[in-house]
């Protein structure tokens, strides 16, 4: 108890062990004769042991059927896990090139798009730019009705016969692009 109180306790002193006695040469001849006749004993012994062990079944072959065939499932069901895991794996990597090759063909197709598109409106601002010369030409040519429609009689008939009104000039057009 005292090492439970005190961990740290130093520890005994070792202790030799006494040498055995040397043994000369001639002593061993006694060995030599009781060996044979010891092993011959032993040898006996184990061949009835032999006997004893190899006459109680230690498992019956029903259990030992039972044991390697639910190791032989197990086996066989790790491996189509496996199998099930790689092809799993392979189709979701067929579906990410396929992901991938669409994302390359949008890519291309709304580039392509966007150049179109920029090459319309270029297109068309020469019909904008065309467009607001006539809208400019017709204020004007409006406009230059309504003051002669103060002094002449056909062109005041004109201008109520078609409703023509004054409007206040519009704010300054935006500015050309060029």
């Amino acid at each position: 108890m005292e090492s439970e109180e005190e961990p740290i306790a130093p520890k005994p002193p070792r202790r030799r062990r006494p040498r055995a006695p040397k043994v000369e040469l001639e002593d061993f001849s006694v060995f030599e004769e009781n060996v044979s006749s010891d092993l011959s004993d032993e040898a006996d012994f184990l061949n009835e042991e032999v006997v004893e062990i190899s006459n109680e079944p230690s498992e019956s072959p029903l259990k030992v059927f039972f044991a390697s065939s639910v190791t032989l499932i197990l086996a066989v069901a790790l491996v189509l896990f496996l199998l099930s895991q790689i092809v799993a794996i392979r189709q979701n990597a067929d579906s990410l090139a396929w992901q991938s090759r669409n994302i390359v063909r949008q890519i291309e197709t709304l580039t392509t798009a966007r150049n179109n598109a920029t090459g319309l409106v270029k297109q068309r601002q020469s019909m904008v730019d065309q467009s607001q010369q006539v809208t400019t030409s017709y204020n004007n040519l409006l406009n230059d009705l309504l003051k002669l429609a103060e002094t002449d009689k056909d062109a005041r008939s004109v201008i109520e016969k078609f409703a023509i009104k004054s409007s206040p000039q519009p704010a300054a057009s935006k500015p050309e692009k060029k």
